[in-house]
């Protein structure tokens, strides 16, 4: 249920810490988010390209420092977004999952948040969870488009995330995670700049969707 009152930016820190974990493989790929919980079984949403980096098998490390095994789900419903989901059992431990918002309640100008796992570290190891490599960013949404990009883009706004940072959840002020955070602001390349239906943003707004982080929404919740 949505929190009667704004959280503070500690609280939502603290939030994003217990929902958000480690991808890996042989090193750190990138961050997700815990999505679901269904008995022993927890679904972990994160980008597609983050799986890219790298082949399976991949790892969850959670908030407690424990490593899992992750299997991939294949979802239809997110073929053309960059989203990918993994699962994992835990037997004996019981985590906190997301709280999902749609992107009907947001408005250009709210606050927004964000914190991931960075990988400016050479090779980070798994057991290197530490609050040394977990950043987290506030920031406004900047952008909030009509229809999605290609691969799902649809959210934009001016946090500062690094690499790493990809698949960590995007928060609004109640703690609600009302998108998946992607890209970066002002990429080098794979900027995008086509609508999923082919069309293409106007200059100005091509613009500002260069200039801005951007995130996927979850449009809907995986069924398995």
């Amino acid at each position: 249920m949505r929190s009667s009152t704004p959280l503070s930016v500690k609280q939502l820190q603290q939030l994003s810490k217990t929902i958000t974990v480690k991808i890996s493989a042989k090193e750190l790929l990138g961050s997700g988010t815990l999505l679901q919980r269904k008995g022993q079984i927890y679904t972990v949403i994160t980008n597609a390209h983050v799986l890219r980096a790298a082949k399976p098998p991949y790892q969850i490390q959670t908030p407690d420092g424990r490593v899992y095994q992750a299997s991939v789900l294949q979802v239809t419903e997110f073929q053309k977004d960059d989203l990918a989901v993994l699962q994992f059992r835990s037997s004996d431990v019981v985590y906190p999952v997301a709280n999902v918002k749609d992107t009907s309640s947001l408005q250009v100008g709210d606050e927004v948040f964000v914190g991931g796992f960075t990988s400016n570290v050479t090779a980070q190891k798994l057991s290197t969870q530490t609050d040394k490599d977990f950043m987290f960013t506030s920031g406004r949404i900047s952008l909030l488009l009509d229809k999605a990009l290609d691969q799902g883009y649809q959210i934009g706004y001016t946090n500062d995330v690094r690499k790493g940072m990809s698949g960590a959840p995007l928060l609004n002020r109640h703690g609600e995670v009302v998108g998946i955070n992607s890209l970066h602001k002002d990429p080098i390349w794979d900027t995008p700049e086509v609508y999923q239906d082919g069309s293409q943003p106007e200059q100005r707004l091509q613009e500002l969707i260069t200039r801005s982080s951007m995130a996927v929404p979850i449009r809907e919740l995986p069924n398995e």
